[in-house]
């Protein structure tokens, strides 16, 4: 709706800046900016003058000399007498001789003898500026003269002469003007010129002159004068014969300087040519026809630039046709044209796009869920201001909402992909950059989505849509389309979830087949004995019975026990103490020394002397390092030394249980603290693994580690290592360590 309203503008303001522009330049509506822009350029290209035109001037020396104006027609006799002598060309007077004198055959005569000579003739016309009629000399002098010509000049509207003159027709006459006169007098081949031509100016001063007095008095060599071009008339200012002309040709010029310079125009075929309306009109609207177009493609900063390029060039060409082809284009309705489409384009677009962001504005302040609130502070000024205001609290609003909508998508745990048509990543979360991002260094928005997801693959358990890092980190992965062809990817962590899956399997497998084992074969030995009793009359069971019955509901019961502390200390929370290390680890000791003195292992005491501190939950830790202690014992031959040792190593404090054994099959050594991992001691009773799944599960809890080693001939070692306690201060010496 928007795309087709500005274009019903854009056409609008395209034909009304056009026909501004071809109204402009065909009817002459801004002429008087043309003629300035015309008469600037006249400088570029002043002519050179023609050496045979030569003015014989009736100057201020020639006032003084002769006495005032008008003179008798004797004086011409004598200036017409000296010229015969000399022999011009041609000779045109520019000085009427309409009244009749005693001294018009005289001469006439003269005229004759300095043939040719053309006489200035009054061309009448009426109010609409058809030719009514000439007023031309006495019949002795019109029968003398070689031919007349007209000296009337065609001024602008601002009286500037700027055009040449007119050939005068009409009610039976058909004149030249007196310098197209003299040109085919000189029998030159002169050039036709176009209507409306103009006339082009040479510098003032640069045309030869003489002073009709010091011609009449014989004062000029005759080969200044010999086949030269002679046009004669006053120059004098006090005569009233100046004309208005263009700046760069002098301003004011006399008649006869008009004269030669037309004369010069003709002789050099130099006319300036003018278009026709239509020809004008119809350049004029190319520039507009180009900035309409750039309007639809340029923002409008390059728009107004575009505009005043334009501009620039109209002149340059209206220059360059003047300069180079002798053609007149006047470019003012070209500038105002461009003006116009300008501030019309400017104006039009300006409403209608504030009209639809205020509609928009507005659709959006009644859209659900969207809580834009005006800011009623900033409501001043005019209505542009006013809608400006109204569309920067929209952008803020908008922007803090999209800032809410990105920080909520960059904050979900899950990772977040969206894709286009073709597959690539074009938006991303901060999980997904760090699930994915590794393997790309520049990131990964323009990565195809295919090589992001191929670091997961498919978990083969069963069909449940699992994917799994090489981490050992579970996904589950989701996929919905977006409007625009647009696909999102979820990848949701649920690794934790996955885990207690895993628990749960092996609480029911523990339950199902671990702990109901012993006590089967509990039922199974009363049972046997039961029978045995019913055959032989026993009323006791036998001793071994006893303690077969004993030996299983042990096993039981310590199974129970190790899956119940295993399951609090993943679960249950810690209550951090400081607690020395040592003390721990011998304590443990004590606790399992029974069972050690009855397979006569020696537990062996290798602790650092002094007190070893950390922080930890104290029952946990002890619990940890009774189960070292009672592997080490359960897998150790009897008679053997177990050995344990606590000491402090840069920030950490490390207890280390090591002792005689077989090493683990190579399955479990792989992993040796998963949960479930069956052994067996060395007395043939089973292992699930449970202690040392504690012994990790207690690590992990107070950010440390656990470590197993195997070495032939020396038996296993394992290593926990715990953060040493930080010291407080004021506290005295560090407690990590304190000497005995």
């Amino acid at each position: 709706m928007l795309h087709r309203r500005l274009y019903g503008e854009w056409f609008v303001v395209a034909i009304v800046a056009c026909l501004l522009a071809w109204v402009a330049t065909a009817n002459q509506r801004l002429a008087p900016l043309d003629n300035r822009i015309y008469d600037r350029g006249l400088g570029l290209i002043t002519p050179p003058v023609d050496d045979r035109i030569l003015i014989v001037e009736i100057d201020e020396p020639s006032l003084k000399a002769l006495g005032r104006w008008p003179w008798p027609r004797s004086e011409h006799v004598r200036l017409l007498a000296s010229l015969a002598r000399q022999k011009p060309a041609a000779v045109g007077y520019s000085v009427l001789f309409l009244d009749e004198s005693e001294d018009d055959e005289q001469l006439a005569r003269a005229m004759q003898a300095a043939a040719p000579v053309y006489l200035a003739a009054l061309v009448d016309r009426d109010a609409a500026g058809a030719v009514t009629g000439v007023q031309t000399p006495a019949d002795v002098l019109a029968s003398a003269a070689a031919g007349f010509g007209a000296v009337e000049l065609d001024p602008d509207f601002d009286g500037v002469i700027r055009s040449m003159p007119r050939r005068a027709a009409g009610a039976g006459v058909a004149l030249l003007p007196l310098g197209a006169q003299l040109a085919q007098a000189a029998e030159a081949t002169v050039p036709a010129a176009r209507e409306g031509s103009r006339i082009r100016y040479a510098k003032r001063g640069d045309f030869r002159r003489i002073s009709f007095a010091s011609l009449a008095a014989g004062e000029v060599p005759p080969v200044l004068i010999r086949n030269k071009l002679l046009l004669v008339g006053a120059t004098a200012p006090g005569l009233g014969n100046q004309q208005p002309v263009p700046g760069p040709a002098g301003g004011l010029l006399s008649g006869v300087e008009i004269e030669a310079n037309v004369l010069n125009t003709s002789l050099q075929g130099a006319a300036i040519a003018t278009l026709s309306g239509g020809e004008a009109g119809g350049f004029a609207i190319l520039p507009i026809i180009v900035l309409m177009i750039g309007f639809l493609r340029l923002s409008p900063s390059k728009g107004f630039w575009l505009a005043m390029a334009l501009g620039v060039a109209a002149l340059i060409v209206c220059a360059a046709l003047l300069a180079f082809a002798g053609l007149w284009w006047p470019p003012a309705g070209t500038l105002a044209g461009l003006v116009a489409a300008h501030v019309l384009w400017g104006w039009r677009r300006l409403t209608v796009i504030g009209r639809f962001l205020l509609a928009r504005t507005r659709q959006l302040q009644r859209e659900p869920g969207l809580a834009l609130v005006a800011n009623h502070e900033r409501r001043k000024g005019d209505s542009i201001s006013r809608d400006a205001d109204r569309l920067a609290d929209l952008i803020e609003q908008l922007r803090a909402l999209r800032a809410f909508v990105s920080e909520a998508v960059e904050c979900l745990p899950a990772a977040i992909c969206v894709a286009d048509r073709d597959g690539r990543i074009v938006l991303c979360n901060r999980a997904a950059e760090a699930l994915f991002g590794a393997g790309f260094g520049g990131g990964l928005t323009g990565q195809p989505m295919s090589g992001a997801a191929a670091i997961l693959s498919p978990v083969p358990e069963g069909d449940n849509g699992l994917l799994r890092d090489d981490a050992g980190r579970f996904f589950l992965f989701s996929t919905a389309e977006l409007s625009g062809d647009f696909q999102i990817y979820s990848y949701a962590d649920v690794t934790d979830l996955q885990r207690i899956a895993e628990e749960r399997d092996d609480i029911l497998q523990f339950l199902s087949h671990d702990i109901r084992s012993p006590n089967a074969a509990i039922v199974t030995l009363l049972e046997t004995d039961a029978l045995a009793g019913k055959r032989e009359a026993m009323a006791v069971p036998p001793a071994a019975t006893i303690e077969a019955i004993r030996r299983h509901a042990r096993h039981a019961l310590r199974l129970a026990d190790d899956f119940v502390q295993l399951a609090r200390a993943r679960r249950r929370s810690m209550e951090p103490e400081p607690l020395d290390l040592c003390d721990v680890a011998r304590e443990a000791a004590d606790m399992v020394w029974p069972r050690a003195h009855g397979r006569q292992i020696t537990v062996q005491d290798d602790c650092v002397t002094g007190e070893v501190w950390v922080m930890g939950d104290r029952s946990m830790i002890l619990r940890g390092a009774l189960n070292l202690l009672e592997n080490a014992v359960k897998f150790a031959p009897e008679g053997a030394t177990v050995r344990y040792s606590v000491e402090a190593a840069g920030s950490l404090a490390s207890l280390v249980v090591a002792g005689p054994g077989p090493a683990m099959p190579a399955g479990r050594a792989a992993n040796p603290f998963a949960l479930y991992a069956e052994g067996r001691a060395a007395d043939g009773t089973g292992s699930l693994g449970l202690g040392l799944a504690f012994v990790q599960t207690m690590a992990q809890r107070h950010s440390g580690r656990v470590t197993y080693g195997y070495q032939d001939g020396v038996g296993g070692e394992f290593r926990v290592d715990l953060p040493l306690a930080e010291a407080e201060e004021d506290a005295g010496p560090s407690p990590a360590l304190i000497g005995a």
